[in-house]
C-alpha cells in the first residue's frame, strides 16, 4: 500500500512518544489523590448565558449579553459530540461564521487545514490560549487554483493540534481587535480557555467510520485534575487519535486505460491512479494548565502543549511508458513530437555524462536509430509498469510553554507578567517517487526538508478600576506592553531530493511531486516587534457603556503602526440594547511569507503536471517578474447590532459588520510557457532551472476587499418540568465579499471570482439539545449551506444548497459511564457533482470547494468514564 513505509516509521515514533507520555501520566496519577469533579458539563451549559467572558474586554464580570462586541461561547460537550476528532471540524460544525474546507493533493494544506472567520484568510484571525497569543504553524499555504482561494498564501495557527477534551470553553469574538491584541485580529479573536478543575479523572474513547466503510476514526483521551497545595490546581489532558483515509474519486481516464492493459493491480490505488479524500493521520496531543497561589494577592501560572502527529496522502498520478494511446510522464520519457517514441538525445549530452565518469546506461536508453545511440527514455521506467503516484507525508511536532505571574496591589492595580515560547516543526516525507535526473540510480524515498516556526513573546499588562464621581461606573484603565519575535527556519532536504543529475534538462530535477529544499533554499529568517496599548472602558450613565482603545506597534521589518477602536453599548430598556464598534486593524507579513522558496507540482489547464516554483520577493525570479517589498495589510471596520434578552433563558443578538482590507497579500502566479517573455526574463536573471518551470509564484500586496455580513444568534433554554429541559440554539451568518481593486498582472479573474463566490453567502446552524430526567440525552443539529460557485481552468460551475443533519443520543449509566451513539450527516448528503472537464479527467467526482467536504455520512460510538 502506498505510504506504508511512512506510516510504519511514523507509527514507531508515535508509539514511543505515547509510551513515554502514558508512563509519566500514570505515575503522576498514582502519586496524587483526587476527588470528584466540581461541576458537570451539563451544568456549565446551563450557565452559558451567565458565563463571565474574558475576551474583548478587560473589565471584570462581563457576560456575553453585556459585551460591547458580539461574542459566542461554546462548550466541550457540544464540540465532542461529533464524529470528527479535529477541533477545526468541531468548531466549524457549530459556528456558521467559521469555515473550513478539505484539500486533498495540496501539499501540507492537506494535513494542516486552514480555517477562516467571516470569509477572511485564516491568518487574519488572532488565536489565543488562556488569553495569550498562540504561535503559528510552519506551513505557508502555497497552493494555487483550484486548491484554495480564501486560504491561499496564509500562515496561521493549526487548530488541529488542540483536543476538545482539554477545553473548558471557547470564546469567539466576532469583531476586529488589533487595537486591543495586535497583529492578525482583523476578522476577530478566538480565545480557547483550558480546563482548570482541580480534581477528577475522565477517560474517553471513540470509534467511528463513514457509510462507505472507509475513514475509520479512533480517539482516546484522558483528562485529569489534581490540587496543587491548598490553593492551586494542575490539569492535564492527553489524547491519541488514528484516522484512516477516505476515497471519493473515480479512476482517472488515463489510469483506467492503463489498468485495462497492464492490470488494475499495477496501477496505484487499485486502478484509481490517485486518491481524492482525507489523509491517513495518527498522533498524540497533550495540554496542561496549572496555577498556584504564591501569596494572598499573587498567583503563578503555567500552561502549555505538546503534539506529535503524522500524515500521509496521495499526489497526482504519473503515467507509465509503453501503453498505447497514453502519453507517458515526462519524467520517464520525452516525446516532444507526440509520435509515441522517445526523442533522440544530443551527442553533447552523452559526452557530458561520460566526461563526469558516469555510465549513460544509468540515465538513458540505447537505441540503434538515434545518431548518438541513445534516446530520452529514463531506464527507471521499468520499475513502474503501471505508472507511479508519489505518497506525500509530514511529521508534525509542536510545543508551547507559557509561564506567568499575576496579582493585585492593595490599591486595586491588577498586573500580569508572562513569557511564552512556541514552536511548530513540519518535516516532509515523500515515497513512491523518483528524482528523474538520477535515472535508475534514483531512490524512491525522500526527505524533502523541514519547516520550523518559532515564536517568543513577553507581555506586561496592567488594569485598574478608577473610582470616580463623574461616571456611573468606575473607569477601567488597562495598559501594557508586548515584545514578540518570530523566526522561520527552512531546513535542507536530503541531497537526492534536490540534486540536479546529468539529465535534469530532459526529465526534470529533484524529487518528483515535491522538490527538496537545497542549500539555496535553506535559511533562518527572524522578525521582531514591540507594542504598547491603552484600553479604556466605563459606563458614563446607567444605560451607556463606552470603550476606547489604541495600540502602537513597531516592527524591525515594517513601519510603526497605530490602530484604534471605539465601542459603545446603549441599554434602551431592561430587555433591549444597541451596540456598535469602529476600528482599524493590521496584519504584518510573516517571515515565512517573505522568505519561502518551494518547488512543487500542479496541474495546468490541460491537466498536464508542471513544476510550480514559489520564490521569496527578493529572489531574482520574483524580481524579474516585477515583485515589490511586502507591506502590512490594513483594515477599517465597523459593526452595529442589537441585543434582546427578555429573560435569563432567552437571548437574541443581531449584528451587521463591514470590513475593508487594503493591500491584501496573495500569491502572484505567472504561467511560464516555453519561449515566452516571462521565461526569457527568468533565464536572463540567471534563475537555475528556468527552462523547467511551468509556473512561478511570489507573495505581493495584490488586492483590496470589502467583506460585509450579518450574524444572528438566538438561544433559548426551555424547562419541561418533570420531562427535563432543552436548549434551542439558532445561528445564521450572511457574508458577502467584494474585490474592490486588484492588479491584473498578479491575480486573475478566476481568483477574483472565487474570492467573491466560492464560500456560501448564507449558512445556518440549528441545534436542539435535550436533557431528559431518564438519564438519556438527545442532540439534533441541522446545518444548511446555501449554494456557491467556483471558477477553475476556465470553467464556471454552480453548486446547490444543502442541508446536513446530525443526531446523537447519550445514555448516562450510574453517573459514571456515558455512552453516546451518533451520526453526522445522517442522510448521507453529498455536494453536487464536479462538472469541470479537467478535474473530471483527474478523477475528481465532487468539488474541492465544498464547504462540508465530500465524505458523506458518518457514524460513531463514544464511551466516557468519570473514574473519580
Amino acid at each position: 500500500m502506498p505510504g506504508a513505509g511512512i506510516r510504519q516509521h511514523a507509527g514507531a515514533r508515535l508509539r514511543r512518544s505515547a509510551l513515554y507520555s502514558a508512563t509519566a501520566l500514570f505515575c503522576a496519577v498514582l502519586a496524587v489523590p483526587a476527588q470528584a469533579q466540581e461541576a458537570t458539563a451539563a451544568e456549565e451549559e446551563v450557565a452559558q448565558l451567565d458565563q463571565i467572558i474574558v475576551t474583548g474586554t478587560r473589565v471584570r464580570g462581563r457576560v456575553p449579553t453585556e459585551s460591547i462586541s458580539p461574542i459566542d461561547v461554546f462548550y466541550p460537550t457540544t464540540l465532542e459530540r461529533q464524529s470528527s476528532p479535529e477541533f477545526t471540524d468541531q468548531l466549524a460544525n457549530i459556528a456558521p461564521s467559521f469555515n473550513t474546507q478539505r484539500f486533498p493533493i495540496a501539499d501540507g494544506t492537506a494535513f494542516i487545514r486552514p480555517a477562516s472567520l467571516r470569509n477572511l484568510p485564516p491568518d487574519q484571525t488572532l488565536v489565543l490560549i488562556n488569553g495569550k497569543r498562540r504561535h503559528r504553524s510552519a506551513l505557508v499555504n502555497l497552493q494555487v487554483e483550484p486548491f484554495g482561494t480564501v486560504n491561499q498564501g496564509a500562515q496561521a495557527v493549526d487548530f488541529g493540534l488542540i483536543p476538545a477534551a482539554a477545553i473548558q470553553r471557547v470564546e469567539v469574538l466576532r469583531d476586529g481587535s488589533s487595537a486591543q491584541y495586535g497583529s492578525d485580529a482583523i476578522a476577530g479573536v478566538i480565545n480557547i480557555i483550558l480546563n482548570d478543575y482541580s480534581s477528577g479523572l475522565k477517560i474517553d474513547g471513540q470509534y467511528g467510520s463513514t457509510y462507505e466503510g472507509d475513514g475509520d476514526k479512533y480517539r482516546a483521551s484522558l483528562s485529569w485534575g489534581t490540587p496543587l497545595t491548598s490553593d492551586g490546581f494542575f490539569n492535564l489532558t492527553a489524547e491519541y487519535f488514528n484516522n484512516d483515509f477516505t476515497s471519493r474519486g473515480h479512476p482517472r481516464a488515463d489510469a483506467a486505460v492503463v489498468g485495462n492493459i497492464v492490470g488494475r493491480d499495477r496501477v496505484p490505488f487499485n486502478g484509481l491512479g490517485q486518491r481524492w479524500g482525507d489523509p491517513n493521520a495518527e498522533g498524540i496531543r497533550l495540554f496542561f494548565n496549572s496555577e498556584i497561589g504564591v501569596s494572598d494577592s499573587v498567583r503563578a501560572y503555567a500552561f502549555g502543549s505538546y503534539a506529535d502527529q503524522d500524515f500521509d496522502s496521495s499526489f497526482f498520478y504519473r503515467t507509465p511508458v509503453g501503453v498505447p494511446g497514453i502519453r507517458p510522464r515526462g519524467t520517464l520519457m520525452v516525446d516532444s513530437d507526440g509520435d509515441g517514441q522517445p526523442d533522440p538525445v544530443d551527442q553533447a549530452l552523452v559526452n557530458a555524462i561520460i566526461a563526469r565518469g558516469l555510465n549513460p546506461a544509468d540515465y538513458l536508453t540505447p537505441s540503434a536509430t538515434s545518431p548518438s545511440g541513445w534516446v530520452a527514455l529514463n531506464p527507471i521506467h521499468t520499475r513502474f509498469p503501471g505508472g507511479y503516484t508519489p505518497t506525500f507525508g509530514a511529521e508534525i511536532e509542536d510545543f508551547e510553554t507559557v509561564l506567568g505571574i499575576r496579582g493585585e496591589s492593595a490599591g486595586g492595580l491588577r498586573w500580569d507578567l508572562s513569557g511564552r515560547l512556541g514552536e511548530n516543526r513540519v518535516a516532509y516525507l515523500l515515497r513512491d517517487s523518483i528524482n528523474p535526473s538520477l535515472g535508475r540510480l534514483s531512490p524512491t524515498e525522500f526527505r524533502p526538508g523541514t519547516l520550523t516556526q518559532r515564536e517568543r513573546g513577553v507581555n506586561l499588562d496592567f488594569a485598574y478600576a478608577l473610582e470616580n464621581s463623574v461616571f456611573a461606573a468606575p473607569l477601567n484603565i488597562a495598559f501594557g506592553a508586548e515584545w514578540r519575535s518570530e523566526t522561520y527556519i527552512i531546513g535542507q532536504g536530503d541531497p537526492a531530493s534536490y540534486e540536479s543529475g546529468p539529465t535534469a534538462l530532459l526529465f526534470g530535477v529533484g524529487s518528483d511531486g515535491f522538490q527538496g529544499d537545497g542549500p539555496e533554499s535553506a535559511g533562518r529568517f527572524s522578525q521582531n516587534s514591540w507594542a504598547t496599548y491603552l484600553d479604556l472602558e466605563t459606563d458614563p450613565t446607567d444605560r451607556l457603556t463606552v470603550g476606547l482603545a489604541g495600540r502602537v506597534e513597531e516592527s524591525a521589518a515594517f513601519d510603526t503602526h497605530f490602530d484604534w477602536k471605539v465601542s459603545a453599548r446603549f441599554q434602551a430598556s431592561e430587555t433591549f440594547a444597541l451596540r456598535g464598534t469602529v476600528n482599524t486593524g493590521f496584519r504584518a507579513p510573516t517571515p515565512g511569507q517573505a522568505n519561502t522558496l518551494d518547488v512543487t507540482t500542479t496541474a495546468d489547464a490541460s491537466g498536464t503536471l508542471v513544476p510550480l516554483g514559489t520564490f521569496p520577493v527578493s529572489h531574482p525570479a520574483s524580481v524579474a517578474l516585477g515583485s515589490r517589498p511586502l507591506e502590512v495589510e490594513e483594515s477599517f471596520a465597523y459593526s452595529a447590532g442589537i441585543v434582546y434578552a427578555p429573560s435569563r433563558d432567552f437571548t437574541v443578538t443581531l449584528d451587521y459588520y463591514n470590513i475593508d482590507v487594503d493591500d491584501r497579500i496573495a500569491l502572484a502566479s505567472f504561467n511560464i510557457e516555453p519561449g515566452s517573455p516571462e521565461q526569457q526574463r527568468l533565464i536572463d536573471a540567471g534563475v537555475p532551472g528556468a527552462e523547467l518551470l511551468g509556473f512561478v509564484s511570489f507573495f505581493t500586496n495584490a488586492f483590496d476587499t470589502t467583506v460585509e455580513g450579518v450574524d444572528l444568534v438566538a438561544n433559548y433554554r426551555a424547562d419541561f418540568g418533570e420531562y427535563g429541559w432543552a436548549i434551542f440554539d439558532a445561528r445564521h451568518s450572511y457574508n458577502k465579499q467584494k474585490v474592490r481593486r486588484f492588479d491584473p498582472g498578479t491575480i486573475d479573474e478566476e481568483r477574483v471570482f472565487d474570492l467573491e463566490n466560492q464560500l456560501p453567502r448564507n449558512r445556518s446552524v440549528l441545534t436542539f439539545d435535550y436533557r431528559s430526567p431518564w438519564n438519556v440525552d438527545l442532540l439534533v443539529r441541522a446545518n444548511r449551506y446555501s449554494g456557491w460557485q467556483d471558477f477553475t481552468f476556465g470553467e464556471r460551475a454552480s453548486f446547490g444548497s444543502k442541508w446536513l443533519f446530525d443526531l446523537a443520543a447519550t445514555w448516562h449509566i450510574r453517573d459514571r459511564f456515558h455512552l453516546t451513539v451518533g451520526g453526522q450527516n445522517i442522510f448521507d448528503t453529498y455536494p453536487d457533482r464536479e462538472t469541470n472537464g479537467v478535474l473530471n479527467f483527474l478523477g475528481l467526482s465532487y468539488p474541492l470547494s465544498s464547504p462540508f467536504g465530500f465524505n458523506g455520512g458518518e457514524w460513531y460510538v463514544r464511551l466516557s468514564v468519570d473514574v473519580w
